[in-house]
């Protein structure tokens, strides 16, 4: 009797832990690229996540004229574990120079940890169709200042 009073109580407290663990919250992440010195017309961006703990529930245009619209995107990568996101602009005058937000994903994430993701540079180009190698990158939306 006294070792089922005991097993009772340690599951009973540990369940907390367990309910913990699977514990839902949304995180809103900004897609980054700089492109130094040169104007940016196109790009597409492959991003990774582990698609057990991890969905993506939305996405959304970036801060610049250019990319305020949401990017182009295979809706299957939302639950997938890979998506591609990609867009472009013909006003040559709009295209952004430096470090500029052009999108937003928002995720859905199970448990206590931090989503990994990865991001991957597909392909990019200058006003004119010039191929040019920014570097893209991801920030928290609520680190970011004035967003």
């Amino acid at each position: 009797m006294a070792r089922a009073l005991l097993l009772t109580t340690l599951l009973f407290l540990s369940l907390p832990a367990l309910a913990r663990d699977r514990e839902v919250s949304f995180l809103a992440m900004d897609v980054w690229i700089d492109s130094g010195d040169q104007p940016l017309a196109a790009y597409q961006v492959e991003i990774h996540y582990d698609k057990r703990t991890t969905k993506i529930v939305g996405i959304e245009g970036g801060a610049t004229k250019a990319f305020n619209g949401a990017p182009h995107y295979d809706a299957k990568g939302m639950e997938g574990g890979r998506i591609v996101l990609a867009a472009f602009t013909k006003d040559d005058e709009a295209a952004p120079i430096g470090n500029s937000r052009v999108g937003r994903i928002h995720l859905q994430v199970e448990g206590l940890q931090e989503p990994a993701l990865s991001i991957q540079l597909i392909s990019a180009a200058t006003t004119g169709g010039d191929r040019i190698k920014p570097k893209p990158q991801f920030k928290n939306s609520k680190t970011e200042e004035g967003e």
